[in-house]
């Protein structure tokens, strides 16, 4: 998951939250907007967060205070945000996973298209052996 994988989420991400959230707001009222709206948006940051997570712990420049901060931030504050917005009553737990799973959809989709891209070759040998990639 580089910079350029979650810029693509962002922007894909977002564009499909609006839509669905206006379209669960016009069918389920505020509380579907809301849910669909806060589930999507919840887990786009939950993947930046992942993101720099694993950038600070497995990168070229590791920092275990960076890799601590993200834990914390991503473990402490995000899931305790998350408990908050399940228990809202202003918002609908069925939208909350629609957002959720709008985003997740997205991510697999892009990081696919990525991958269509890898090409691998096989050394002689045998198929075990991968050379490399293109």
């Amino acid at each position: 998951m580089g910079d350029a994988f979650i810029r693509r989420l962002w922007r894909l991400g977002s564009t499909l939250l609006l839509v669905s959230g206006g379209l669960a707001g016009s069918f389920y009222g505020i509380r579907g907007a809301l849910g669909v709206l806060s589930g999507g948006f919840w887990n786009l940051i939950n993947l930046w967060c992942l993101q720099n997570l694993l950038n600070a712990w497995l990168g070229t420049t590791r920092s275990t205070r960076r890799v601590v901060g993200w834990i914390v931030l991503k473990f402490l504050f995000l899931y305790g945000l998350v408990v908050l917005l399940l228990r809202h009553p202003a918002i609908s737990l069925m939208g909350f996973g629609i957002g959720f799973t709008i985003i997740l959809i997205s991510a697999i989709g892009i990081f696919a298209v990525q991958a269509r891209g890898l090409i691998v070759t096989v050394s002689q040998a045998g198929p075990g052996a991968v050379r490399g990639y293109r």
